[in-house]
This record gives C-alpha cells, sequence and structure tokens, in this order.
C-alpha cells in the first residue's frame, strides 16, 4: 500500500492522521464548529499529548448545510473553512441518505453533480468523497474531473447492517482503486467482535501488501458502532490512513473525541 500527498500532509504513511467532522446547518452553525475544531486542536498540542497539528484533515459534510444547493452561499462558506485550516486537509463530502447521509427534503441530491463541480473548481477543497455504489460510469468521469483540477478522490462505500466476507471487502477495494480512487474507505458494521478482527486484518493485509488482490493506494477501514471502536484506534496503527474523532457532534456511530483518539494513538 502507497501513499499520497495533499496540502503537503502524507496519508498512508506510517503517521496516522486525524479527521474531525463539520456537521452544522447553518453557516452560523458550521464556522463555529470550524473554529472549536482548531482551538481544541490548538489545546491539545499545547498539553503535549500530540504534536501539533493534531487536526490533519477537516470533513465538510455538507449534507447537513441548508444551502447546500446555492452555488454562491456555499463556495463562500468553502473559503471561510479554507482560510480557517490553511494547514489541514479539506474533505468535502456529500453523504447520500442511502449510505448514512442527512434525510434532504430539497433538490440538493439531484444536484450533486453541479455541486461536485461547483466546489472541485472553486480551488478550496483538497479531497472529495465520492461513493463507490453510486455507479461506476458517475465515479468514472466524477474522478477523473477531480484529477484534472489537483483534487483527490476518497471512493467511500458504508454498511450499516453487516460486515462483507473479507473476499467482497477486498473485491470492492480492487474496484475502487481501478475507478480511480486515491483513498479507499470503507465502513461496515460489526456483529461481533470475529467482525471486528477481519477488518483490522484486512488493515494489517493490505498495509503490507497481502490483500488477494494487492492496492497501491492509502485505504481507511472502520468497524463502527461501540464494539468497533478499536478499529478507529488500532486500526489507525496497523495502516489505516486516517481515523475520525469529533469536537462537538459526530457523523457516524462509534466516533471518538478528538481528544480520546489523540491520547490512543
Amino acid at each position: 500500500m502507497g501513499s499520497v500527498t495533499f496540502n503537503n500532509i502524507i496519508l498512508g504513511d506510517d503517521t496516522p492522521k486525524i479527521c474531525v467532522p463539520i456537521v452544522g446547518r447553518t453557516e452560523e452553525e458550521i464556522l463555529t464548529q470550524s473554529e472549536a475544531i482548531a482551538k481544541e486542536a490548538d489545546r491539545l498540542a499545547q498539553l503535549g499529548i500530540r504534536k501539533a497539528p493534531v487536526v490533519d484533515l477537516v470533513e465538510f459534510r455538507a449534507d447537513y448545510y441548508d444551502n447546500v444547493s446555492n452555488q454562491t452561499m456555499l463556495i463562500e462558506l468553502l473559503g471561510k473553512l479554507r482560510e480557517q485550516h490553511r494547514d489541514r486537509i479539506l474533505l468535502f463530502t456529500f453523504r447520500s441518505e442511502e449510505e448514512g447521509g442527512e434525510l434532504r427534503h430539497d433538490r440538493a441530491g439531484s444536484m450533486l453533480d453541479d455541486i461536485c463541480s461547483w466546489v472541485m473548481v472553486s480551488g478550496y477543497i483538497d479531497l472529495l468523497d465520492v461513493e463507490f455504489l453510486s455507479g461506476n460510469y458517475r465515479v468514472v468521469r466524477t474522478s477523473t474531473k477531480a484529477k484534472d483540477l489537483g483534487v483527490g478522490v476518497v471512493l467511500s462505500y458504508h454498511d450499516f447492517e453487516e460486515t462483507p466476507h473479507n473476499s467482497t471487502i477486498e473485491n470492492i477495494l480492487w474496484d475502487m482503486e481501478q475507478l480511480g480512487g486515491d483513498i479507499l474507505k470503507i465502513a461496515v458494521t460489526p456483529k461481533n467482535s470475529v467482525d471486528v478482527n477481519r477488518i483490522m486484518d484486512i488493515i494489517q493485509a493490505a498495509k503490507q501488501g497481502k490483500l488477494s488482490q494487492p492496492v497501491s493506494k492509502p485505504v481507511v477501514l472502520i468497524s463502527m458502532t461501540k464494539l468497533g471502536e478499536i478499529s478507529r484506534t488500532k486500526g489507525a496503527k496497523l495502516g489505516s490512513a486516517f481515523t475520525f474523532g469529533v469536537v462537538g457532534a459526530g457523523s457516524a456511530p462509534g466516533q471518538l473525541t478528538l481528544e480520546e483518539l489523540a491520547k490512543a494513538l
């Protein structure tokens, strides 16, 4: 498994990175959360819990934002987030309802291609999340445009029911790389500790190039819920490119606070 670099931050090396999501509905809520993340990162760095920057990536969960379909308001907000996090990777994510996103009642979902185009052209984001199950044509078209604009692609897959068989997970990782993913992210739901351990084994195998179909791009594998909590700490140490911590509201089951995560890593 190789590494990639965005905004001078290496993903996929031997240092686990931390990503914190922002899930506000209004610009005011989003910027308040964003500022809180920066302040908490500074506090933890000053305490010596983890070397600066503590937070390496900030994920803007745009499916929560009420005005995501307003191009002017969205791009202006992204500019403000970029200003607050100049030295971090800014990841833009619009999560679908089918994969755990915020329930929408507007036209944002049908405008997703336009929204992705706006944010890539803006020059403010480093990474764009693209859902693996959105269809091969959309994935390839979006990842190709992203590369032309210097934006990386996090290809993501979520299963809120179970943890698929190892061979299924490995095949998804392989397909993600072939479709243009720069970061290959899979989050699944464990039913028991065996499922959690399987994810840990796959992380380690991917890092060591021992998958049945080895991938050359960094992977992010997460076992969600409280049961899979160890995958967010030990999994990062074993080779998962980054892991998610929260400051305030979280975006998925089982996420640790930034302080808990920083101490664990």
